[in-house]
C-alpha cells in the first residue's frame, strides 16, 4: 500500500508557533516503509519501489498493517548525515555503509 507523504512547502516568513515543532532536515532518501501480511515495501516519494535496495529493513520489527513515513540516511565518522555516502550505498549492494531509517510519522 502506498501512501504519499507529506512534502515541504516554501514560506515567505519564518514559522513560529507555540504549537508546532519543527525537526531538523536529514539528507537522506525519503521513504514510505509498509508492512502487511509480513512483507515489507519500502517505496521512494515518486512511488519507486526500492525494496531490493535496502534488506536490511526487510525484517524490521513493527506490526502488520504498518505504514511510516521517514528518510533513510548514512552518517559520516562524526555522526553526521552524509548525502555522497548515502547515494554509493544506494548504488551499489557491495557497498558496507550502514544506514539509518529515521522515522517522521506513523502514517497507518
Amino acid at each position: 500500500m502506498y501512501i504519499s507523504p507529506m512534502l515541504l512547502h516554501k514560506s515567505d516568513e519564518a514559522f513560529s508557533n507555540a504549537n508546532f515543532l519543527t525537526e531538523l532536515k536529514l539528507d537522506g532518501i525519503r521513504l514510505t516503509l509498509s508492512k502487511f501480511d509480513g512483507k515489507v515495501n519500502l517505496y521512494t516519494r515518486h512511488k519507486n519501489n526500492v525494496s531490493s535496495k535496502f534488506k536490511e529493513l526487510h525484517n524490521i520489527d513493527i506490526p502488520s498493517g504498518t505504514i511510516l513515513d521517514g528518510e533513510i540516511i548514512v552518517t559520516d565518522h562524526k555522526g553526521r548525515p552524509d548525502w555522497e555516502l548515502m547515494m554509493e550505498r544506494f548504488q551499489s549492494s557491495k557497498s558496507l555503509h550502514a544506514i539509518q531509517y529515521c522515522v517522521f510519522d506513523i502514517l497507518y
